[in-house]
């Protein structure tokens, strides 16, 4: 019985501790089912359960404080789940931060990229975790490896109902795994309409070797039209000496810019029933003046059992480059579940 008793009062000490300093545990799961359709590479398996098809599965714990009238300081730690993928720890976001309410918010730490920010808002179908041709908007150099998270960063937001406005500052590294970056975004809400775009530099890519400048221009526009959300995204990524990540026993092709353009529309059918569908294009320029074209369709849908659970399915194609390199059809279906915690 004491031994109960003492359980019990611990619990609650510790219940009373997170509340008073408002520390929150929280993650995402992101479970499903993908069938390749016509699987013709070694790339995919025509079968398997797997995790992160939508969005990451992520597992992290997050606290704020007041300080002062209208000043908070604040954490976020978050690590992927994903035990195909062995990797440390808080490995998606681990910063500390500042805020107050009429100058903004600094954080400073591994943290998501402005571009990645940004492209949230204009991707035309929202399945930014998507893979092969086309990953997303949000800064890729090569079409497929992105840009959405910095390191050793400061990153200063400032936001309105209307406007938000985000840079960043990120720190090159002694093992030479990123070089200084600097980027800046902003999205601004016209009524029914939102415009959005990025634009980052870095001294050199973390994917190449050579002392060069890489540029990341992103911008997109949605418009609600009663039921529908229609949405155009592009982005332009170039980079001076050109990127070739490859191992020297895997030769690709030297990649001087990537531009993606996307667009596509959400319907919402009811409260719980919304579809999707979007379409990409791709084209990569090499760098002996030669180009590749890429093509990613996508439709789908979501049904929301509830504000933290939801089943999705969608059709997935893609034809064309993937990291400079030329692959043949894929076509996948893919239905999973997304439970919040």
């Amino acid at each position: 019985m004491r031994r109960t008793s003492l359980c019990f009062l611990l619990g609650v000490g510790f219940a009373n501790l997170c509340h008073a300093e408002s520390v929150q545990l929280y993650g995402l799961i992101d479970q499903g089912i993908q069938i390749n359709l016509n699987n013709f590479s070694s790339i995919q398996d025509d079968l398997k359960i797997k995790q992160g098809n939508k969005m990451a599965s992520r597992f992290g714990l997050r606290g704020r404080e007041e300080i002062a009238p209208s000043h908070f300081v604040f954490f976020n730690l978050e690590g992927e789940t994903n035990p195909s993928v062995p990797s440390p720890f808080f490995k998606r976001r681990n910063y500390i931060g500042y805020e107050n309410r009429q100058i903004g918010q600094f954080t400073l730490g591994l943290q998501s990229s402005v571009s990645f920010d940004i492209t949230r808002l204009i991707d035309p179908s929202g399945l930014i975790r998507q893979k092969l041709v086309i990953d997303d908007l949000s800064g890729t150099l090569n079409g497929r490896y992105g840009n959405k998270w910095v390191n050793n960063a400061l990153k200063y937001s400032f936001r309105t109902p209307s406007f938000n406005f985000i840079t960043s500052y990120q720190l090159g590294s002694a093992d030479h795994s990123h070089q200084p970056n600097f980027a800046a975004g902003a999205s601004y809400q016209m009524g029914d309409t939102l415009i959005a775009g990025s634009y980052s530099m870095s001294q050199n890519s973390q994917l190449t070797h050579h002392n060069r400048s890489a540029q990341i221009l992103n911008a997109g526009i949605s418009q609600k039209i009663g039921n529908v959300n229609l949405k155009l995204g592009f982005s332009q990524s170039a980079l001076s000496s050109g990127l070739s990540h490859a191992a020297p026993r895997y030769p690709r092709p030297t990649i001087n810019s990537v531009n993606n353009l996307g667009i596509g529309f959400k319907y919402q059918a009811s409260p719980q029933i919304d579809f999707i569908a979007a379409a990409y294009r791709q084209k990569t320029h090499l760098q002996n003046n030669s180009s590749m074209y890429g093509n990613k369709f996508v439709i789908g849908g979501n049904y929301h059992l509830s504000k933290k659970t939801h089943i999705y399915a969608f059709i997935n194609h893609a034809n064309g480059p993937d990291s400079g390199k030329v692959i043949q059809d894929l076509t996948s279906g893919t239905i999973g579940m997304v439970h919040r915690f």
